[in-house]
């Protein structure tokens, strides 16, 4: 069993590669996660593009290596899992000449290594708002969330597959999820007092909606600085336990 950086009663966070970590645990209901996607986010040069990806975490893998180790790491996480995963990414375009690996189409999609999986559903989070430039095409507005497995439970809250949720921005890490979606995860497909997993835990997000909730958490993190985020994040949500101290009466939030 590897050994946690940080413990508490209901929350566990490792510094680590989740790769390493995941096969030593156990105990898993849901896995709520999003991993870097590989935007090969690299300036070119100096002045406004150096500036443009100050502070960006480490996120330019070959294109094979990086949907090798994705495939490989939900693979794993399947196996301690009792519940679904809910995967977060996004379609990319590969018509720039950074992109190393090319397909016919010219578009990385997640089922491209996820399709393998048994998918239970597929969720279109819509962002409200554009990413990127216009590069000649509609511009952006949604990412996927994919439900791998069936959940353990289903409470059932009145939400269709499409989610209109407002991106969050935390001071310290440039890519967060929005505390609702994970609550709305969390509360769809979990119990008070079940275990949830983030294998890419950056500033901590899944880890705090969970504690809100009343359930437990695991976190792996493996950049220093977002890992010690994350637990300074974590840390403060025990003031906000007496408010919601079984998360069973949110469903209407």
């Amino acid at each position: 069993m590897s050994k946690p950086s940080f413990q508490t009663n209901d929350m566990t966070l490792f510094h680590g590669d989740c790769r390493e970590i995941i096969p030593s645990l156990s105990g898993v209901a849901t896995v709520i996660t999003s991993p870097p996607y590989n935007l090969n986010k690299r300036a070119s040069g100096g002045g406004t593009s150096k500036k443009s990806y100050d502070g960006w975490y480490p996120d330019d893998l070959p294109e094979d290596e990086y949907q090798a180790e994705q495939k490989s790491v939900v693979s794993e996480l399947l196996k301690i899992t009792e519940g679904s995963i809910f995967y977060n990414h996004r379609i990319r375009y590969a018509w720039h000449s950074r992109n190393r690996y090319r397909v016919p189409s010219n578009i990385y999609h997640p089922l491209q290594w996820l399709s393998d999986f048994p998918i239970w559903c597929e969720i279109i989070w819509h962002r409200g708002g554009t990413t990127g430039h216009a590069n000649g095409r509609f511009r952006l507005a949604d990412e996927r969330v994919f439900q791998i497995g069936k959940p353990h439970v289903f409470h059932d809250l009145g939400m269709t597959t499409v989610w209109s949720i407002t991106p969050s921005r935390n001071v310290g890490h440039v890519c967060t999820f929005p505390e609702e979606l994970v609550e709305r995860c969390i509360l769809s497909a979990t119990n008070p007092g079940d275990t949830i997993l983030d294998p890419y835990m950056g500033s901590g997000t899944t880890g705090v909606v969970a504690k809100k909730l009343g359930r437990k958490f695991i976190g792996i993190e493996r950049d220093a600085d977002y890992f010690a985020l994350a637990v300074s994040r974590v840390s403060d949500t025990s003031l906000l336990d007496a408010t919601h101290p079984s998360g069973g009466d949110r469903h209407g939030e």
